[in-house]
């Protein structure tokens, strides 16, 4: 049996080098501590965590550099990496689908800092007792979750989907129509 049919047949694991988004968005691993003075946000072990709490092997002589984190960063330049608009909501329902947004992008958060609900926007409409709310946020797949999320909880709205990814960027799009 070759190797490469016995790493498909077992999984094994192989080391694969980061994308060139990857290293374009966060740089290639560094060897000391990078802390976001923003929101406390830290980087070591090759990713972005929410703290040094739960680092156990933490030095009192290891060297901590400030620089603002990808996520801080992208809201200070009024970038973001996902839309979601979501049109015709009943006035009714618009507290309860901000607070399912709410904690989506919460739980996004403790799983990953760099996965945050920017900004949530509400639009009134001509058409009486509606409105429209726009999402962004600073990863695209927590819109489409998002944008999942919602079609699920209110299935009553019979939400239609359009989702429109751009050339360029890794940015989405989604339109949510009642």
């Amino acid at each position: 049996m070759s190797k490469k049919s016995y790493s498909k047949l077992w999984g094994a694991v192989q080391h694969t080098p980061c994308s060139k988004k990857e290293e374009r968005e966060f740089g290639k691993a560094k060897k000391e501590f990078v802390m976001c003075p923003e929101g406390g946000e830290v980087y070591y072990d090759k990713s972005w965590h929410r703290g040094l709490e739960d680092w156990e092997h933490l030095k009192e002589d290891k060297k901590i550099k400030f620089k603002i984190c990808p996520a801080h960063q992208m809201i200070k330049d009024k970038k973001w990496e996902g839309e979601v608009i979501i049109e015709s909501i009943p006035e009714k329902k618009k507290n309860e689908m901000i607070t399912l947004i709410r904690n989506i992008g919460k739980r996004a958060y403790e799983r990953d800092p760099m996965d945050r609900v920017i900004k949530i926007e509400e639009k009134r409409i001509k058409e009486k007792g509606k409105i429209n709310l726009r999402i962004t946020t600073t990863e695209n797949q927590l819109a489409l979750s998002l944008a999942k999320e919602i079609i699920s909880a209110f299935r009553d709205l019979k939400f239609k989907k359009k989702i429109s990814w751009s050339h360029e960027e890794d940015v989405v799009r989604i339109i949510l129509r009642s």
